[in-house]
């Protein structure tokens, strides 16, 4: 072959290689103007259709091999953005173009959906839409799909959570598969959905719930800082604007904290839901009944509901074993804490509007036994330490060497009896736990939207021996499990000795050798049964019933809480009849204060 030709075969590929650019170049304009105008239709048949403006930016063809880049796409609505795609490159258009099964793949580098601002948005309120029609009146029915695959940010507020996310969509539902990104072994989470049916379930595998710490709190009011969930569930959509919820959730060492539950964060070793629940978009409420619920290996059936307006829930036990509860609320009031029997318990909590919580605690004892030694040092003598609320301590020796102390058999029974129909009518029957007077103090506390204890002696004798004077939910879980283990464990006449030296009667005076010389003057077994009546009603407040002794009057209405007392005690044969109405032409006469 001549030099000549070869030159002209070399001259002629460059040239054809030329042509195929330019005529490559030349589609790509062509193709690329068209790919402008039916994204620019697109763009507005979203916005017609959803109010959602899409602002797409740096778009770019190519056909080898064949593929449409976009820079960026926005999607927003009144001006905040929604959702952001980066870096997208839309691939397999071949098939998208000469296939009868249309599948586009989708990979950007990374996208951020606004999760808190796109359930606000009007797409989501979009409802039951017709799926638009050929003009021959026939519903398409064009097999179309989309791959997504990308690092998604979630967005909440000022939370970002990041996940490798892969979608495959089509007309009729698909798949959404979400794993935490940077992690080996991350959770993920898993969600089949069907537009067809309304409906969806959805898998969580090990989701972290502290890293969406402030978005629970935002609508909980639970601060959860730690606990590792798994659960499937599915939800379905089968009235208008309610949402039907199929549930099974695990979470492994949950950490929470609210104020009502206890003072600092409380953690459960388990925590297992299975119920249905009902959410009122429109209402935005949440409802749920009788699922089954466990707490750390208790189980119990869980009852609540929640609204703008109001919320409540209710936890009924099944024979929970006390020393499995016990480790529930465990603390160091508890060391070396051994215990039989079970207990059937019925938790209730409940508030409307800005005003106070209530809740009440109903029970039934089953078999209770101390299995310890614990508390075998309050059957002798033993120092008591008093702590008041402003930190400040007082040391009381419950015993003969305290030259205040008063044993059981120097107290008279008018006193005894006064106290107990005051502050505990069935003492010598319950088991530590009155639940009858807890549910009575629940339907005060509704009926008048003021907290009542509802607490019996050894109740109270728990919370001053071992607790703070917190109100909270877990400090009144554990008073009740203290008190049945101080019934079980002590004598009810040790209980009252206890109780009746060690409790604060006015500001600073403890004891109730202190307290009858304080008010009267007297000894103990020198007090009359108006006297006795009078200490046992000041009882739940000693610092704010103090007034009457300063100002030396009782008031009227005192008095007839007074007479209703001594009329107990007659009727239930603790005091004669003749003391009884002795005592009605009474006045409680105050010590007068010692010149100094």
């Amino acid at each position: 072959m001549s030099k000549k030709l070869v030159k002209s075969l070399v001259s002629a590929a460059i040239l054809l290689i030329i042509a195929v650019f330019a005529t490559v170049f030349a589609l790509e304009k062509v193709s690329k103007g068209k790919i402008e105008g039916f994204s620019s239709k697109a763009t507005a048949l979203i916005k017609a259709k959803y109010g959602i403006d899409t602002e797409i930016s740096g778009l770019d063809i190519s056909f080898f091999p064949p593929r449409i880049f976009v820079k960026k796409a926005v999607f927003s609505h009144d001006g905040n953005e929604l959702a952001a795609l980066e870096k997208c490159s839309l691939g397999n258009l071949r098939k998208m173009l000469f296939s009868d099964k249309k599948k586009l793949k989708i990979t950007c580098t990374n996208s951020r959906i606004h999760a808190d601002k796109a359930l606000k948005a009007p797409i989501l309120s979009n409802k039951d839409k017709e799926p638009e029609k050929e003009k021959n009146g026939n519903r398409r029915n064009i097999d179309f799909s989309v791959e997504f695959k990308s690092d998604t940010d979630f967005v909440f507020g000022s939370v970002t959570q990041s996940f490798s996310t892969n979608l495959d969509l089509s007309r009729s539902g698909g798949k959404a598969l979400f794993k935490e990104s940077g992690k080996e072994n991350g959770g993920t989470a898993e969600i089949l959905f069907s537009l067809k049916e309304k409906s969806a379930s959805v898998r969580l595998d090990g989701i972290d719930l502290g890293k969406f710490r402030e978005i629970i709190k935002n609508k909980t009011a639970f601060d959860v800082s730690a606990g590792k969930i798994t659960s499937f569930f599915e939800i379905s959509l089968k009235e208008k604007e309610k949402f039907f919820l199929k549930n099974d959730m695990t979470i492994h060492d949950l950490t929470f904290f609210h104020p009502l539950i206890d003072s600092q964060p409380f953690t459960l070793p388990l925590f297992r839901f299975k119920g249905d629940i009902i959410f009122d978009k429109n209402e935005k409420s949440a409802e749920t009944k009788n699922a089954d619920l466990s707490l750390g290996g208790i189980n119990a059936v869980f009852s609540g509901s929640y609204s703008k307006t109001s919320k409540e829930f209710s936890i009924k036990t099944e024979s929970a074993n006390l020393n499995k509860l016990e480790t529930l609320i465990h603390d160091e009031a508890f060391e070396g804490y051994l215990f039989g029997g079970t207990l059937e318990l019925l938790a209730e909590y409940s508030q409307e509007g800005d005003e106070p919580p209530v809740f009440s605690i109903e029970g039934n004892l089953i078999e209770p036994k101390q299995l310890s030694e614990r508390m075998d040092y309050l059957k002798l003598p033993f120092e008591y330490i008093w702590t008041n609320e402003d930190g400040s301590t007082r040391k009381i020796f419950v015993g003969e060497r305290n030259f205040d102390f008063t044993p059981i058999s120097l107290i008279p029974d008018h006193l005894i009896w006064a106290v107990v129909v005051s502050e505990d009518a069935g003492f010598f029957v319950h088991k530590g736990v009155d639940f009858q007077e807890l549910d009575a103090a629940v339907k005060d506390n509704i009926k008048k939207h003021k907290l009542r204890g509802g607490s019996t002696i050894p109740q109270q004798l728990a919370k001053n021996l071992f607790l703070n004077r917190e109100k909270t939910l877990l400090r009144k879980f554990r008073e009740v499990l203290l008190a049945i283990e101080l019934d079980a464990a002590l004598s009810k006449e040790r209980l009252l000795e206890i109780y009746f030296n060690i409790i604060e009667w006015a500001p600073g005076i403890f004891g109730i050798s202190q307290a009858a010389y304080y008010y009267f003057g007297k000894q103990p077994y020198q007090l009359t049964p108006l006297e006795s009546a009078y200490l046992a009603s000041v009882i739940p407040g000693p610092a704010k019933y103090h007034y009457m002794f300063l100002s030396k009057n009782v008031t009227e209405n005192w008095y007839k809480s007074l007479f209703r007392i001594l009329s107990i005690m007659n009727e239930t044969g603790h005091l004669s009849t003749d003391d009884y109405f002795d005592a009605l032409q009474q006045s409680i006469i105050f010590r007068e204060p010692e010149e100094n």
